[in-house]
């Protein structure tokens, strides 16, 4: 009949210290350095910090190119309010000197709330703007003399 075999366990050998079966069954706990995980979280944080810094960068030469673009812009609503400012400054000066129309014309400004500056004419518009302030006066005069 069909006996079941039994492998008797042997003795430990003479060579090996006396150790308890246990020991010998358990295998040894292998130690990881924190080397490697601690090497892969910096390489994602400097991969990160790399992403971000380029949109960044991307995202000031965006800014950039947008300001540029506009200064222009800016730049021409800056002259266009000057020779306004010039324009309303002479239409005072003419009304201060007794021109009805440009009398007329301050009033309705006032009423609508805007105030005129008659020291904002400087620069070139200005001397543009009084050289045209001048002959207007003399027009103006020449009108009042014939009515």
């Amino acid at each position: 009949m069909n006996t079941p075999s039994v492998v008797p366990m042997s003795p430990p050998a003479a060579s090996e210290p006396h150790s308890s079966r246990t020991e010998r069954a358990r295998p040894k706990a292998v130690e990881h350095s924190a080397f490697v995980p601690l090497l892969l979280g910096g390489l994602a944080l400097l991969v990160v910090l790399g992403y971000q810094t380029y949109v960044l960068v991307v995202e000031r030469d965006a800014l950039n190119a947008t300001h540029t673009g506009q200064q222009q812009t800016v730049d021409n609503a800056g002259k266009l309010r000057n020779s306004l400012d010039a324009l309303a400054a002479d239409t005072q000066r003419l009304a201060d000197i007794g021109n009805p129309n440009a009398g007329l014309l301050v009033t309705e400004l006032r009423k609508r709330g805007i105030s005129i500056n008659p020291q904002a004419a400087t620069g070139a518009a200005g001397v543009a703007g009084a050289a045209g302030a001048e002959g207007a006066k003399a027009n103006a005069g020449a009108a009042s003399a014939t009515r």
